[in-house]
């Protein structure tokens, strides 16, 4: 990977622990439609233009979430809450948010109408202050559509016809939509010492190939599915509703992941404190998804069809934290002698950190090397600087 923040894992899903149809109850689509929708593809976010009253904002595209605004396009359209309810992040922090019917969300040129969606209360966001977006498209709104993603040509089509699409039955698999935002959810295999089949969330707010949560892990390695390469004490991931609590954390290979007929190997991953593992948004680098909500099918029309993920790993991970970047994991059990979780990073090489936005680095603008080499410099929490000399290695 060729820029830090790279290494940090934004997770943008949200979990409600509400009332059950909220998130579903009165939704009206068209009878026939079919668009294609433009995107912009950054850090691997998927972010797309929104019409709300003849207003076009800029908007998430995020699988994992329920639909979500801004608490500035609320009091645009004057709406009032039906309620609010308790929701559960990526990283299992909780929140308070309201909930609203919003009359009309357009999408090129196809209109959703009463649709369910969360309030953001947050006075700072990373995720919308960053990528400077307006809100989420969530699976809540997709229910009831057929979604193919396609990043080869930036373009998202969306339609209720099956016909309006080019689908392979043997690229096929059944699509579960799981709690009361429908998440997709599908079956792949996993291939260690032994064999084994995970059910995880599709995931297109997250950024990344594969996560798996700390659960499934500990449930997986029973059948020794995965070889860990290193424990580390921190934190690496940020959710909606901030950075996630200091844990124990493992760095761990799979040999093999299939997703339907695609065969990915060398999956290198980190555990997370998610209920849920996760294919993400990087996965769409390697085929086209289609998302079939109407018919609970599942299509990842790939490629090529064996894929090595193999890649030499920093041993250390970064993450952000107060508007700081600091480190978040170290995996190294060297480089553990030398920094610690969160000590914030002054210098990437020559880059001299504290004078750049963070968006940048959380945006990928901030490049550091393109070498497998790294100084790293670091205040300490006692006011100590250190500079370290990091070299990425390949996993045993």
């Amino acid at each position: 990977m060729k820029k830090i923040v790279a290494l940090i894992f934004l997770l943008v899903s949200i979990q409600s622990i509400g009332q059950k149809n909220l998130f579903t109850k009165g939704l009206v689509t068209p009878k026939n439609y079919y668009t294609e929708i433009e995107f912009e593809y950054i850090s691997e976010k998927i972010i797309i233009p929104v019409t709300i009253e003849n207003k076009t904002y800029r908007f998430l595209f995020d699988t994992g979430a329920p639909n979500l605004i801004s608490t500035q396009i609320k009091n645009d359209i004057e709406i009032n809450a039906i309620k609010s309810i308790n929701i559960k992040d990526a990283t299992s922090k909780r929140n308070s948010l309201a909930v609203v019917s919003v009359p009309e969300i357009t999408i090129g040129g196809v209109s959703f109408k009463n649709c369910p969606t969360l309030v953001d209360a947050n006075k700072q966001n990373f995720i919308f202050d960053c990528f400077e977006i307006d809100g989420i498209i969530g699976s809540n709104m997709l229910q009831k559509s057929i979604v193919q993603i396609d990043l080869k040509k930036n373009v998202i089509r969306l339609t209720n016809k099956k016909k309006k699409l080019t689908l392979n039955k043997s690229d096929a698999t059944k699509l579960h939509l799981i709690g009361r935002q429908k998440s997709p959810y599908i079956w792949i295999d996993l291939h260690g010492k032994k064999r084994a089949k995970e059910h995880l969330l599709i995931d297109t707010g997250m950024k990344g190939f594969y996560d798996v949560s700390l659960k499934n892990f500990n449930a997986l390695q029973k059948n020794k599915i995965f070889k860990v390469q290193s424990e580390g004490i921190g934190s690496k991931s940020i959710g909606f509703f901030g950075a996630a609590e200091k844990s124990k954390l493992y760095r761990v290979t799979v040999d093999t992941l299939k997703i339907n007929q695609t065969i990915f190997k060398n999956v290198t991953t980190a555990t997370t404190s998610d209920d849920n593992s996760r294919i993400g948004s990087e996965a769409l680098k390697h085929g086209v998804m289609t998302m079939d909500f109407l018919n609970k099918k599942f299509y990842f029309s790939s490629y090529e069809s064996t894929n090595d993920l193999a890649e030499k790993l920093w041993g250390f991970s970064p993450t952000a934290i107060n508007n700081k970047l600091v480190v978040g994991v170290v995996w190294d059990d060297n480089l553990k002698k030398e920094i610690s979780f969160g000590d914030e990073i002054i210098k990437l090489n020559a880059l001299d950190v504290p004078q750049i936005d963070i968006c940048d680095f959380i945006t990928s603008k901030a490049s550091y090397t393109k070498k497998d080499t790294l100084e790293l410099t670091v205040k300490t929490s006692e006011g100590l600087y250190k500079t370290v000399r990091i070299e990425k290695t390949w996993p045993q």
